[in-house]
């Protein structure tokens, strides 16, 4: 009976440690979001190709049903009219690839009430959701070597006392054996907690951009390709946006749109352009905070990690060789 308990303590740390490898390892198998939107223009582009070789969009969408779930939902419309209700229900999530199809659906809607070409409509919408991909792409790598900082940094803790294990302290004993050395301990966790949630507070502001930048011109440019006069066109693209579930900025658009007019230049072709200085000031925006984060991360390092070091790490080794030293005497 005696050496049941620790054979029990024996079968379950495996089983732990398992558990732990497994949600790492599913961790690093979630989709890529610049993947996933490169998939979703991959595959609207193929569907503007066959609408432009001739078929129409029952047709279309029908021979692509199969290569995603809201396009399978698509199908099974009974006209073009209901293609965006159908993309939207069947894309309700705030993941990456699901606001490229509801980008798609208010395209769609944009371009059967307008008249625009669907076909020409696909191809912008597929270069509109690659442009997405990119930005993200450029987001996460520039977040890279911060993130990947501030993880090696929540280890320092941990690394104290280790180290203090490899000179033969017993750190843990004294956290959980003395009245001191469990002060610093709690203290130390709670510097460890702090300093974690600040890390994380400040990798995800660092991450926050506007995921459809330049949306509200491409959607208004679109609108206005089709011939409806501006306060139609930008009563239509607010209302398409709103179905679909998408923010747009209307203002900046409204804005393009009189000078445009005012200048006598080309309204859709300055729309367009606008959107894409849109983006790429977006995207610098975001780049900027994710350069400033390895500057920012020095502040939990400071506050947080480091006296958590010395708490759980310096602070029981010394409590430890006063005792053995006291004991001596």
């Amino acid at each position: 009976m005696t050496d049941a308990g620790p054979s029990e303590v024996d079968i379950r740390r495996p089983s732990r440690v398992v558990r732990t490898v497994g949600r790492l390892l599913s961790r690093s198998r979630e989709p890529d979001p610049a993947a996933a939107l490169d998939e979703t223009a991959d595959i609207v582009h193929r569907l503007a190709i066959l609408l432009g070789a001739g078929l129409d969009p029952h047709a279309a969408i029908r021979a692509l049903a199969e290569t995603s779930e809201p396009l399978a939902e698509a199908a099974r419309c009974a006209s073009p009219l209901e293609v965006p209700e159908a993309l939207c229900a069947a894309s309700s999530s705030d993941t990456a690839a699901d606001r490229g199809w509801r980008y798609l659906a208010a395209c769609w809607a944009i371009a059967t009430e307008s008249g625009a070409p669907l076909a020409t409509t696909l191809e912008r919408a597929a270069d509109a959701i690659r442009a997405l991909a990119d930005a993200d792409r450029q987001i996460e790598l520039a977040l890279t070597g911060p993130v990947s900082t501030a993880r090696v940094v929540a280890l320092l803790p941990a690394a104290g006392i280790g180290m203090a294990l490899l000179i033969g302290a017993d750190p843990l004993g004294v956290i959980f054996g003395t009245v001191p050395g469990a002060v610093a301990g709690v203290l130390g966790v709670l510097a460890l907690t702090l300093g974690m949630r600040w890390n994380h507070r400040l990798v995800a502001a660092a991450r926050v951009a506007d995921p459809l930048a330049g949306a509200g011109h491409e959607l208004l440019a679109l609108a206005m390709s089709g011939g409806a006069p501006p306060d139609a066109a930008l009563a239509r693209v607010s209302d398409a946006a709103g179905r679909c579930g998408i923010t747009v900025h209307p203002e900046p658009a409204r804005a393009t749109l009189e000078f445009a007019v005012r200048a006598g230049v080309p309204v859709v072709a300055l729309l367009r352009a606008e959107a894409a200085r849109t983006r790429r000031i977006a995207v610098t925006e975001a780049l900027r905070r994710a350069a400033l984060l390895s500057t920012r991360l020095l502040a939990p390092l400071a506050v947080c990690f480091l006296p958590g070091f010395v708490l759980l790490g310096v602070v029981p080794l010394m409590i430890g060789i006063l005792r053995d030293a006291l004991t001596a005497f």
